[in-house]
């Protein structure tokens, strides 16, 4: 990969709607044609220059970093702020529908793909910026919530950040590895549903006061 001058120019602010343009090329480009996709590629796609790239991205993984942060944020959006007062039961419901349209969509897979298929330490790169800019957010945000709800006497939750992580295990169970496998690529709204009920009843069950 060459070296590229990073810096923005002095005086100049990203353009917001050129940042966006690169992250969905991005990512149509690395869902459908892998990590080896040229920067140039991206480029292209976006209808900017590569330099324009490198003003905003420093590397080819942060770009990654940032396609998987823009495609989770469907996931983060949806957990309440630690401030939010709503009813627990409908924050929760909120989560698990918005968690598993995510996992159903097309794209969640092909990054999973596109990760095991890459070797060596650009792989291992891509695992960590996925974790970081995806997993890892929407579990800190939960864990926030978990705790603040627990403060305020909504939940009983000693350890927010376990809860978080078995709640979101409870959600994915075996879809993405189903999804993945090709045995099953379509879920009913009704099913999706039922799932979702069922692990915030479940959830709460533990964890309600």
């Amino acid at each position: 990969m060459n070296q590229c001058d990073t810096r923005p120019g002095r005086g100049r602010r990203p353009d917001p709607g050129k940042r966006a343009a690169i992250v969905e090329a991005a990512c149509e480009l690395f869902a459908h044609n892998g990590y080896g996709v040229t920067m140039e590629a991206i480029a292209a796609e976006a209808g900017v220059s590569k330099q324009t790239i490198y003003n905003l991205f420093s590397t080819k993984e942060s770009l990654f970093g940032a396609v998987v942060a823009s495609r989770s944020q469907v996931i983060v959006a949806a957990i309440p702020a630690p401030a939010e007062t709503a009813p627990v039961t409908e924050g929760l419901l909120r989560i698990a529908r918005e968690y598993l349209r995510f996992m159903v969509g097309g794209q969640v897979p092909l990054v999973y793909r596109l990760m095991l298929a890459t070797p060596g330490e650009i792989g291992a790169g891509l695992t960590r910026e996925f974790y970081d800019n995806g997993p890892k957010r929407a579990l800190a945000q939960l864990a926030a919530y978990f705790e603040a709800r627990d403060a305020a006497g909504d939940l009983d939750i000693p350890d927010a950040a376990l809860a978080a992580e078995c709640f979101f295990g409870m959600l994915n169970g075996q879809i993405l590895i189903r999804n993945m496998l090709g045995l099953q690529t379509d879920w009913a709204d009704a099913e999706l549903e039922a799932k979702a009920r069922y692990c915030v009843e479940t959830f709460l069950a533990r964890h309600g006061v």
